[in-house]
């Protein structure tokens, strides 16, 4: 309650997210939203699987400690110069997919870049968390997912920034093992 008293004085009161409004279309809209679920919770498995590899490979680097941060930010460098919008906590690239305005090839790459970017910091050393880039991610691949089921069935389905708003409550409920 504190911190939010506190950056709402410094930082004004609204939300990180400006949202559309967004509408169930159909009923059978269920489905699909349940079946992005499915899809999202093994990207969070593998998020989280994946986390542990990176950790382990750097706990197990014969290298000084004080080299390990180095290198995983060298790699993390190394893909921001082809995908920026993986550093830092990606709430303008999360915006931008909540009103459906990137492509959906590049939305598939995030995902990926954002998991690589998120576990190369995490298990190299390097301080961070996994709340901001769940959300990212959950986005990301929502906001795909949405993207296709809009061209398959555009009749029964909400706009894809409705499907990266449940993608981000997805992820974050996979990737924290939220119960």
């Amino acid at each position: 309650v504190v911190s939010s008293v506190v950056s709402r004085a410094f930082l004004g009161d609204h939300p990180a997210f400006e949202v559309p409004t967004y509408t169930l279309v159909s009923a059978w809209e269920i489905i699909l939203y349940i079946i992005m679920g499915v899809c999202i919770g093994v990207i969070a498995v593998v998020f989280t699987r994946t986390l542990d590899v990176v950790e382990d490979f750097f706990d197990d680097l014969s290298v000084a400690n004080w080299t390990k941060p180095a290198i995983g930010g060298l790699l993390l460098g190394i893909l921001a110069i082809f995908y920026p919008q993986v550093l830092a906590d990606g709430y303008e690239t999360i915006s931008i997919t909540l009103n459906g305005q990137l492509a959906v090839g590049l939305l598939i790459v995030l995902v990926l870049a954002k998991l690589i970017a998120t576990t190369l910091t995490l298990g190299s050393g390097n301080s961070g968390g996994i709340f901001a880039p769940a959300l990212f991610m959950g986005a990301v691949a929502g906001g795909a997912f949405g993207i296709l089921v809009n061209y398959l069935f555009p009749e029964i389905t909400a706009s894809p920034g409705a499907y990266a708003l449940v993608g981000m409550a997805a992820m974050v409920a996979g990737a924290t093992h939220a119960k």
